[in-house]
């Protein structure tokens, strides 16, 4: 049996007559940390939309958990465990930090017994600035934290697939750094997680394996590890650059 937690296979998709997305392949397995590269416009976030069934899925077929999301509302593959960190943040203004946590609970994923669940006290042993301020409303915290509350939110719907959309957008290398050193936890905590990323560098850090895509295809797949620079670049730009 495939431990696969999510599988896409031969997946297209787009925007009215704009097609962004060609024959895509993909897969997470459980407790994987994957990252997606790729320069604007790659399709990237196009992609994780789709997964999430929030842009609909022209050909090809997505798997979540066993099971195809075909027919499954957005809320649906919520409560299943497939939840999303959306670029930009998308909270709740005029709600306190902790408000907007509280928010997932009414979509989270039932877990089984013995489980050990993300509750508001761990998630504020995880984002200590979070307890903090937890009253106050979410616009008057810094983008670094306002980013922590959209994770937070995401890891309280109980997630057995984290997709994360440029999560390190506009955040001072410092914050990126915060966030970026709480993933082991999350994913020793039995989630996996699919980042969106331009820093080449922090995604193959970060990641045990990464795609690269280029105008709507999949042009590198690998171990983060085991791929060059080289090869990235070529992927990355279609033609062989220095990615830094």
């Amino acid at each position: 049996m495939s431990d696969f937690v999510l599988r896409a296979q031969n997946v297209s998709a787009g925007y009215g007559d704009f097609q962004a997305l060609f024959s895509v392949d993909f897969h997470v397995s459980s407790g994987e940390v994957v990252a997606l590269i790729g320069a604007n416009g790659a399709g990237k976030s196009t992609f994780l939309k789709t997964l999430a069934r929030t842009l609909p899925l022209r050909e090809g077929t997505v798997e979540f958990d066993g099971a195809s999301t075909v027919g499954i509302a957005p809320h649906q593959l919520v409560g299943a465990g497939l939840v999303m960190v959306p670029e930009g943040r998308r909270l709740f203004v005029g709600m306190s930090v902790e408000d907007n946590l509280r928010v997932a609970l009414d979509r989270a994923r039932a877990i089984s017994a013995g489980a050990r669940p993300w509750t508001l006290e761990r998630l504020y042993s995880l984002f200590p600035i979070l307890k903090e301020k937890r009253h106050q409303s979410v616009e008057r915290l810094s983008g670094g934290q306002q980013q922590m509350v959209a994770v937070g939110r995401a890891l309280m719907a109980q997630p057995k697939l984290l997709l994360c959309d440029e999560i390190s957008l506009g955040l001072a290398p410092k914050v990126i750094k915060e966030i970026y050193d709480l993933l082991p936890e999350i994913r020793d905590a039995g989630t996996a997680v699919v980042l969106v990323e331009q820093d080449v560098s922090l995604a193959q850090k970060t990641a045990d394996r990464l795609y690269c895509m280029l105008e709507g295809r999949i042009k590198l797949t690998g171990r983060s590890s085991e791929i060059s620079r080289d090869e990235i670049a070529a992927a990355y730009f279609g033609a062989l650059h220095d990615v830094g």
